[in-house]
């Protein structure tokens, strides 16, 4: 699918050195509470075992005591009793410990993950990647619309964002064709009348169709219309380049699939004109949705679940390894503070040094 357009490098350069690198390092925070709390967790479970370990220690003592053996069992009771009730006391204290520790913990790393994971949205929202193919989806569920864009970058990087469809105009609800075009119709079959020996076209008013799913990309549209009353639909393809257009069109009902424009005796009772500009309408109105992102939903890196496995020291060095073989990217690189870059990268330690040589900022810095 073609993209939507050039990557907005000159204010993704910027983000590079503050959102992505704050995401690395909210992401670290987070991987090192993580660790903390199972560190904790082992600390717990060895002075439990410990405990565990006492009890049995207190019990075996009495086997080398020279008492009677009514006087040693009375003996050895007692004080297990009196042992149990203590280690069982002890050991819920160091549980509860544990748990205060892990909520604290929890939280903290809660809040850092929520962090890098906003860093990234940030970052990705500005689209500073050369992008190799993009795309929207639409869809109508109960009355409403989820929608989503599609990234693919190089270096097997790959995004969505889900789209704010409340905000719209036109997907805040049900979208039906007369939102493009109203009185629309669309000849879908031939039949005879005894007043006329020629075939009559029969049409189809296409008001109340309303939109059930789209994918589109700048210059391309698919699109799909359900009619809800009678469960008949019409499939649109839409594309253009410069200043031409290509529609086709097919209706589909309980009778069968029609090729609306591939059928001569049918198309030339069709204003084709009109429905390309309508079906361009709708392509502008689908990719107006971009302007309002709501959440990134996905980011892998070759396959990697980036926002499960939260590696942004990882997404961040893959994407220097992109940025640094694209002349656009790196002319608008050369526009960024160094001194603010080096500043930023520093605090990701050797690998942020490592960074900053693959961009050429140390070099920059020494002119």
């Amino acid at each position: 699918m073609p993209s939507l357009g050039l990557s907005e490098t000159s204010k993704g350069a910027d983000l590079l050195f503050t959102e992505l690198a704050d995401a690395v390092r909210y992401s670290q925070n987070w991987a090192r509470s993580i660790k903390e709390q199972g560190e904790a967790r082992v600390r717990t479970e060895e002075q439990v075992d410990e405990l565990g370990g006492l009890a049995r220690r207190i019990s075996k003592a009495f086997d080398d005591l020279h008492l009677d053996v009514e006087d040693s069992e009375t003996l050895s009771r007692k004080i297990g009793e009196f042992a149990a009730l203590a280690i069982g006391q002890t050991k819920e204290r160091v549980k509860a410990k544990l748990e205060s520790t892990l909520n604290g913990m929890q939280s903290e790393s809660r809040s850092e993950e929520l962090k890098a994971k906003r860093s990234l949205e940030s970052y990705l929202a500005a689209t500073p990647l050369p992008v190799t193919d993009e795309g929207i989806s639409l869809e109508l569920s109960d009355s409403s619309y989820s929608a989503k864009a599609e990234y693919k970058c190089s270096g097997e990087i790959e995004y969505e964002f889900l789209l704010n469809t409340a905000a719209s105009p036109q997907f805040r609800g049900e979208f039906t064709f007369a939102g493009v075009l109203k009185g629309a119709r669309l000849p879908v079959r031939l039949g005879k009348t005894w007043l006329r020996k020629e075939p009559v076209a029969d049409f189809e008013k296409l008001d109340d169709y309303a939109l059930a799913k789209a994918r589109a990309s700048k210059s391309h549209l698919e699109a799909t219309f359900v009619n809800h009353g009678t469960g008949s639909g019409v499939d649109l393809v839409f594309s253009r380049s410069g200043n031409e257009s290509f529609v086709t069109i097919e209706y589909s009902d309980e009778k069968g699939k029609v090729d609306v424009t591939g059928e001569a005796a049918l198309s030339k009772h069709l204003d084709l004109q009109l429905m390309k500009g309508a079906t361009g309408r709708l392509l502008d109105a689908i990719l107006d949705l971009r302007k309002d992102k709501l959440q990134l939903d996905k980011l892998e890196v070759a396959g990697e679940n980036v926002l499960e496995t939260l590696d942004c020291l990882g997404f961040m060095q893959r994407v220097v390894v992109v940025l640094a073989q694209s002349k656009e990217s790196m002319n608008a690189m050369n526009a960024v503070d160094p001194k603010m870059a080096i500043e930023r990268l520093t605090l990701l330690g050797p690998s942020g040094t490592k960074m900053m040589e693959t961009l050429g900022l140390v070099k920059r810095s020494d002119r």
